[in-house]
């Protein structure tokens, strides 16, 4: 697919809403470490992740993955359209409880996306601890498919504690899935454990080892990687730290030269790589220093500030004196936007568009406008308004009356009241009786088409379109406030 945004991009916002905008299959290669489900580092809930932790900070918030909150259309979508993720999900909620489902909800919905930009030949490889691991795999299978699991990496550290009732954790886990068997992978070795073995020498004087089977091993390609990676301990993490100037005192950060394997195994130079919980710019980095091109994106207000500094170099000590110097807003703002040009980053505030509308998106976040003009429109005015603007038929499958005769079509809503939708004309649609008896108070608009598809109810190729529909019913209601604002509360109670 075409790619519609720049290379080298720096998104500062909701990486839901980016990834939703990036059109598919354009990624080769996606490297994330997501939040943990371990009731620490941020403060985050299922529908919007806020990322508190903040360079500097050395306070601990808890995690607020609430069950509640999950928005109820990513639950029709995944039990709709996603069987497996949603029984997986399910039993999560069954297992360990609402807090670890909405956790996998708040991922889910954006693993959904991150399959959809991957290309074909493209991998992904997800960061997690023991705290739901199992959990997030039964969702990677689910979505993925498990024929396209490759690994389960295994890395080892020397830090960590544990209580003296059990033995202490010393690894997390990093999952490996391609998008499809015709994925590329680059053999990654590390220096033989037992050189000595290797004692016998070819006419180009190559010392080698014969299996078996007769084939030769050479003693200058390495022994290839395991899932085990116990070769980068924390001595020589903290050696690098001190050398590289790379450590940033964040809480969960992890070395580049681990990053730097999962890079250099499944991507070539020049590809594109994706970090949507992009964090202290480890994966930017690596990237970068591999002559891979790179998105990365992240809700913290320094983001920006974060990763041009660890591209420039500048030592944790040096971030500081900076920070603290950078009284004045506007020098914040000079330094960062010359240091972005210098860099080549692009910083962005707004997602890309989708050009590519071949498959659907996830659903759409919550609405945010907080006006409540319900008693703006009387009901009869608001299926007028709708039919006037969009024609005499049924929005959930078709059907067009004859002689476009309006009594046979009825006022509905899109989101229903029961899952928090409110009367206003944004979210009205117009049904015909058996799609509003179908539909009832439980289910979304979205749904009933999926259920009308199902049965094979759609009475023509092209339906109106919903979010058009919405837009342009928000712009209406709109309008209608400006004229006559002094009637309605826009702010909210």
């Amino acid at each position: 697919m075409t790619q519609n945004f720049l290379d080298n991009t720096l998104y500062e916002m909701d990486n839901l809403l980016v990834l939703r905008g990036m059109n598919s299959e354009t990624v080769d290669l996606i490297a994330t470490d997501p939040p943990f489900n371990t009731k620490r580092n941020r403060a985050s809930s299922a529908g919007f992740y806020v990322d508190k932790w903040k360079w500097g900070d050395t306070g601990i918030l808890p995690d607020q993955w609430k069950w509640n909150e999950v928005h109820p259309k990513w639950l029709e979508e995944i039990k709709d359209n996603h069987k497996a993720l949603y029984y997986a999900i399910d039993a999560a909620k069954q297992c360990q409880g609402q807090d670890t489902a909405a956790f996998l909800c708040f991922l889910s919905v954006r693993l959904l996306e991150m399959h959809r930009i991957l290309k074909t030949t493209g991998s992904l490889y997800l960061h997690c601890d023991p705290t739901a691991s199992h959990y997030i795999k039964m969702c990677l299978d689910a979505i993925f498919g498990k024929k396209n699991f490759k690994n389960e990496i295994i890395w080892h550290y020397q830090a960590g504690t544990g209580p003296r009732t059990a033995f202490k954790r010393k690894h997390d886990s990093i999952y490996f899935y391609t998008k499809s068997s015709k994925s590329y992978f680059n053999r990654q070795a590390k220096p033989v454990v037992n050189p000595a073995r290797y004692n016998k020498i070819d006419e180009q004087g190559r010392a080698y080892d014969v299996n078996g089977q007769g084939k030769r091993y050479y003693l200058d390609e390495g022994q290839t990687c395991g899932d085990v990676w116990t070769y980068i301990q924390e001595k020589q993490f903290q050696q690098l730290n001190s050398q590289a100037k790379e450590k940033t005192g964040a809480p969960d950060q992890k070395p580049l030269v681990l990053y730097e394997r999962i890079i250099k195994a499944s991507s070539n130079e020049g590809d594109l790589v994706l970090d949507p919980f992009c964090g202290c710019a480890t994966t930017i980095i690596a990237a970068k220093d591999l002559n891979r091109r790179w998105i990365g994106i992240d809700r913290r207000a320094d983001a920006r500030f974060h990763i041009i500094t660890r591209l420039m170099g500048v030592s944790k000590k040096e971030r500081k004196r900076l920070e603290e110097l950078a009284k004045d807003s506007n020098w914040t703002k000079d330094f960062l936007d010359k240091q972005t040009a210098k860099y080549e980053v692009h910083y962005q505030t707004k997602p890309p568009t989708r050009t590519d509308k071949s498959e659907e998106t996830a659903p759409e976040l919550p609405n945010v406008y907080v006006a409540e003009p319900e008693n703006l429109l009387t009901h009869a005015t608001m299926k007028e308004i709708l039919i006037n603007q969009f024609g005499v038929e049924c929005w959930g499958c078709g059907f067009q009356p004859p002689d476009k005769d309006e009594r046979y079509l009825h006022l509905d809503h899109i989101n229903p009241k029961s899952s928090g939708g409110t009367n206003s004309i944004d979210n009205r649609s117009i049904l015909c009786q058996p799609c509003n008896s179908t539909k009832s108070n439980t289910m979304t608009l979205d749904g009933l088409r999926r259920q009308n598809k199902r049965e094979k109810l759609i009475k023509k190729a092209q339906l109106i379109d919903i979010r058009s529909a919405v837009s342009w019913a928000r712009d209406h209601m709109m309008n209608l406030i400006r004229q006559t604002p002094h009637q309605y509360n826009l702010f909210g109670k």
